[in-house]
This record gives C-alpha cells, structure tokens and sequence, in this order.
C-alpha cells in the first residue's frame, strides 16, 4: 500500500511540476495564437465499424456523432498499427514513410528512428504553429527502444507513454510521464485507460488557463486484446454475441483467392471464442466512452470546447469470423480499412454523415490547415476542412 500511495504521489507530482512550468512559460503575444483552434484527438486501438462497437458507446454517440459529421467512408492506408500510425502522424502512405510492420528491420519506432522520420509530424508541424502539444498513451509500436526507456519523440511538450506491451494488459504496467518512469499496479485507479483520462483531463484544465491552443493526442490501448476492461465493466453485455452478417463464417468461400478460400469453417467452439472476445471489446470501451465524457465536460468546464476540434477514429478496423477468418486485420477487406471517424468542432455541421471517402492521413494536413501551418510537401493527404465547411463536395 506505501509503495502504491508512493507511486500515485510521485505521478502527481510530475504533472504538478509540468503546470509549474506552463504557467509560468511567457504567453503567446499574437493575437493569431491565441485565437487559434484547439485540437482534440483520440485513437482506438483495433476498433470496427462494421462489427457494430459504437452502438454500445452512448457518450461517443451524444456528444460527437450527435454534435458533429461522422465520415461513413474513412479507410486507413493498411490494417496494422504502427503503419497506420505513421500515415496519421506524417499524413503519408505506407510506400512513402516505409513503415511495413510493427517491428524492425522493417516497422516500429526504430525504423522511424533510422529514416528521421519523426523530426517532421503533425506534432512538430503544431509545436512550431504556438501549440502546446501533448500525447497520452500509445505511440508507435515498438515504443521505447530498449536503451532509451524515457526517450520522448520530437514536437511534444508533454509526453506520457507506457514503457512495455504490458499497458495492453490493462494494469502493472509503467508509464514515461515527462522523462521519468512510473510504475502502475493493479488497483481499480492503475487501470489504463482511465489514467490517460485523468492525464488529459489535467492537461486541458492546466493548459486552457494559459490561452495557450493545444494538441492533445489521446492513443488507448481499447479495444486491442486482450481487451481486458475496467473492473467496473466486467459484468456488462453477458448477453450480447458478436454480429453474425452474410460474410462469417462463409458456407462457400470458393469465389475467394485461394489463400482464403481454403480457410476451414469455423468451429463452434471458435464461434463461442469470438463471441466472448466480443464482449470483452464491448466492455473495453466503455471506459474509452466515459473518457470521452469527462474530456468534453472539461472542455466546457474551461470555456475552450466551442473553440476545439474534437475527433475520435481508429488505427485499423478488425474482423471476428468474416470470411472465415478468426479474430484479427491486416487484410483488405472493409472490415479491416474501415474505421470511424468523427469530427466536432467550430463550424463542423451537426448530426450529419458525410459519404465522401476520406483516410486518416488526411488528419495531418487538417491540423495543419487550422493551425494555419504550412503542409510540409511530403504530405500525401488532403485537408478535410473544405468537405467539413461544404466549401468542397
């Protein structure tokens, strides 16, 4: 229990010095700074649209779908994390970050790392534009590299990132806040996604007292298995199965390539353990939910929401039976391409679905755009302000 109360006193106290610092840095003279939007963004890990997991998440349904345009077409350049990562974060295709998979020699952080290329992102793009930026949570895969544990990636003023995969788990996990690392346990406050809520919810009280505008990029570990969920939300969804459309488990596959088409039924067995992971997912997101809850109450609480951009998608999407295939992504079916992607903020219409087709690379450029920063040329993607404003169709 002392080792615990220790930990949480040693958090704190590095956010308490963080705020020190805030407050006491010179503000932004120009009254373009200042008046500039803030932006708002929160990742998933492995989260569907096709599978339905939105339905279940009542606070992402009211307080974005409902208050802002929810793209129906948004696709990810690859279903794999830390590529789609990087496509968001340089808004570039996969062949031109050449960021493959999630490990070296050809993925992760040391990949970026050998190609520099995080000396030019969406992070440094805002840090340079008078934003204060900060990460909470998942970076790039492969995050840190073994000999640089504290290691905190160019463009952020704040930086809060676990140490090892072992945040997938959802407790015992520890945490580089700013430069020093901090064990978590396993009590009902350790559990992940709500200490990235509390992180963030600090970093907007702090920040929005300064007039500084901020970037703050919230990656959760939900609803990526284990999907393990807060202790409060074990219980839910015992009834719920996964959706079973005209795609799972395919009688006849024979109209498929051949690496698919000779995939075997899935057993009942691996049906109940589809069924089960569901749920699980379905409880993962709840705290992401209630997350996004505290987030918007804060902003209002500040007075900065009606001047924020708030967007939530995912890296990839997933499927749980489709074609035949057992829980995962990395194909090119839809299930695995598309993600949501949900857009509230100044001027963004409300309650409205828009059918173009959008990527999350696109995400960097619209920062940039308002942010009113240069689009670095390597920039593959397109500013979504034009199709948010109606300006472009």
């Amino acid at each position: 229990m002392q080792a615990a109360n220790s930990k949480r006193i040693l958090a704190f106290s590095i956010i308490a010095l963080v705020a020190t610092l805030v407050l006491s840095a010179p503000t932004w003279t120009t009254a373009r700074v200042n008046t500039l939007p803030n932006i708002v963004l929160i990742l998933a890990d492995d989260l569907d649209v096709r599978l339905n997991t939105l339905d279940y998440t009542p606070y992402i349904r009211n307080l974005l779908q409902y208050q802002g345009t929810t793209f129906d077409n948004a696709l990810v350049p690859v279903s794999l994390c830390c590529p789609s990562r990087a496509s968001l974060l340089r808004g570039q295709y996969v062949h031109n970050h050449q960021i493959y998979t999630n490990g070296p020699p050809d993925g992760g952080l040391q990949k970026a790392l050998d190609l520099n290329l995080e000396n030019s992102t969406i992070a440094t793009v805002l840090q340079s534009a008078g934003y204060r930026t900060a990460l909470m949570g998942k970076y790039l895969n492969g995050y840190p590299i073994s000999n640089a544990l504290t290691y905190i990636p160019p463009g952020w003023n704040e930086f809060y990132s676990p140490s090892s995969d072992a945040a997938y788990f959802g407790f015992n996990y520890t945490m580089n806040m700013n430069g020093v690392l901090v064990p978590f346990g396993n009590a009902a406050d350790d559990y992940m996604t709500d200490v990235l809520a509390r992180i963030a919810v600090n970093f907007i009280t702090r920040t929005a007292s300064t007039g500084t505008p901020f970037f703050m990029y919230v990656g959760t570990y939900a609803p990526h298995g284990p999907s393990v969920p807060a202790p409060r939300h074990a219980g839910l969804f015992n009834n719920v199965d996964a959706p079973k459309g005209g795609s799972f488990n395919e009688l006849d596959n024979s109209d498929k390539p051949p690496i698919i088409a000779s995939l075997p039924l899935l057993t009942p067995t691996q049906i109940a353990e589809i069924d089960d992971h569901y749920r699980n997912r379905l409880r993962s997101m709840q705290a992401v939910d209630e997350m996004i809850a505290a987030l918007v109450a804060t902003l209002q609480s500040t007075g900065t929401l009606s001047n924020t951009y708030f967007i939530f998608t995912s890296d990839n999407g997933y499927h749980m039976g489709q074609h035949r295939f057992p829980p995962g992504k990395y194909t090119n079916y839809e299930e695995d391409l598309r993600v949501p992607l949900i857009i509230r903020g100044p001027g963004v219409p409300i309650s409205q679905t828009s059918t173009a087709l959008v990527s999350t690379m696109d995400l960097m450029p619209t920062f940039a755009e308002i942010a009113q920063a240069p689009i670095p040329s390597y920039v593959d993607g397109r500013s979504l302000l034009g199709l948010l404003s109606g300006s472009v169709t």
